[in-house]
């Protein structure tokens, strides 16, 4: 109890700060209250934490090495340094308190993860996968891995290991990390494409904004060097006007969803099921080799997921949808009449009913388990990464990139991201 009174008082002085003086003054008063309470045993850790929820990685990080000066074997702290240290880019860092976090918990998964990470991030992939998958060993031969982890990353690689002799999302993760990045990735293939998908974006607020439409631009030049459709960018009232004319079942999801971002999900799914379709975020760059990648996908009569680099986990911000494909439709089944307002969603957070209940990316993550359940034995084929790899089925099959092969975020260089409307502000408000 005394614990969460502490945390509302911390909230509550951070927020008084921030009305007084912004972020930064805010956070000098954070690592003041710290200096200044040597007694305060666990003033370090709560105040480091509260600082990487309001992604401060560099102030937490300060506060961080302050808080282990005193008291070098706390488990939890050491955790939290090490984290915004990986979240801050600061890959060195982050790897020797990952160590250090090891030798510390060596029954925890959480320092397996942060130094595996970082391993990735300098270069180290081989070294990296051995020190993952020592530390999956562990938890799954202790059977601790249903209460491991501080992120929803940590748990994503511990289900996918588990999962592995049926659902080969691990495998293909691991194979797309240890692909080498070879210059042949660029070879243009030969014959015809097996389909030409409508390219979509959704935009709710009418016209975008110069700096997304110059994003859009280069998904155009791109398509017509392959000859295919530019994008078409949908406003609320024309997606609306679409999913009420092609797909009238995903009308009460669109019309009940919260935030801007849950309509674009509701979109971008139902659009899938109305023949082929390649989704793009607004927010994405093609990447160097994208042309290559989508070149070689669209000769396959087969959907396109985003495999996520950095874990064994789907990304829902870019796909392609084939016309009819059993996953997609497995996928929206169970949503058709979905509704955001429906009572049963009143006590969770925001971010839980957009990424994990609704239309988000754990939908996709789901959607996969529940065909490779249903449909097996599903085959993983690497023959032609590092560009793309493949899910084999009885009846029909399912390609994968990986990573940045594709698309690359724009991210905070985009004036909307830094508006408190951005979804994720939005999400943990």
């Amino acid at each position: 109890m005394f614990g969460k009174l502490l945390n509302k008082a911390l909230k509550a002085l951070l927020q008084v700060a921030e009305r007084l003086g912004g972020p930064d003054f805010a956070q000098k008063l954070l690592r003041v209250l710290v200096i200044c309470t040597p007694y305060w045993r666990r003033g370090p850790f709560l105040v480091a934490r509260l600082c990487t929820k309001r992604r401060w990685f560099a102030t937490a990080t300060q506060i961080g090495e302050i808080g282990l000066r005193r008291d070098s074997v706390s488990a939890g702290l050491r955790l939290v340094v090490a984290d915004s240290y990986l979240a801050g880019r600061q890959f060195d860092a982050a790897l020797h308190h990952a160590q250090q976090l090891i030798a510390a918990a060596p029954d925890s998964f959480d320092g397996f993860h942060i130094a595996s990470e970082s391993l990735q991030q300098l270069g180290s992939t081989e070294q990296a996968i051995q020190l993952l998958e020592q530390g999956l060993d562990r938890c799954v031969a202790m059977g601790a891995t249903a209460g491991q982890g501080r992120s929803r990353h940590v748990q994503r690689h511990l289900q996918a290991y588990q999962k592995r002799e049926w659902l080969p999302l691990y495998s293909l993760w691991r194979a797309a990390v240890l692909a080498p990045n070879t210059m042949q990735d660029l070879k243009p293939q030969a014959g015809e494409l097996c389909f030409r998908p409508q390219a979509i974006q959704y935009w709710s607020q009418g016209v975008p904004p110069d700096d997304v439409q110059a994003l859009t631009a280069r998904w155009n030049q791109l398509l017509q060097g392959l000859g295919l459709p530019q994008v078409q960018v949908f406003s609320q009232q024309a997606a609306r006007a679409w999913i009420a004319a092609h797909q009238p079942d995903f009308l009460v999801a669109f019309d009940s969803a919260p935030h801007y971002a849950a309509e674009s999900d509701v979109f971008r799914l139902a659009h899938a099921m109305g023949g082929d379709t390649f989704w793009i975020d607004s927010d994405l760059l093609p990447a160097a080799q994208a042309s290559a990648v989508l070149d070689l996908a669209l000769r396959q009569d087969a959907s396109l997921l985003f495999l996520k680099r950095k874990v064994p986990y789907l990304q829902s911000s870019a796909f392609v949808a084939r016309a009819g494909c059993p996953y997609f439709q497995a996928m929206a089944d169970p949503l058709r009449g979905f509704d955001y307002s429906d009572p049963q969603w009143a006590g969770i957070s925001r971010l839980h009913l957009i990424h994990d209940c609704s239309f988000g990316p754990a939908t996709y993550a789901k959607a996969l388990e529940k065909v490779c359940f249903d449909q097996g034995p599903a085959q993983a084929c690497h023959e032609h990464l590092p560009l793309l790899q493949q899910i084999q089925f009885p009846t029909f099959c399912l390609s994968l990139f990986s990573g940045e092969r594709l698309v690359i975020g724009a991210g905070k260089d985009l004036a909307y991201k830094r508006s408190s409307n951005n979804w994720k502000v939005w999400a943990r408000s």
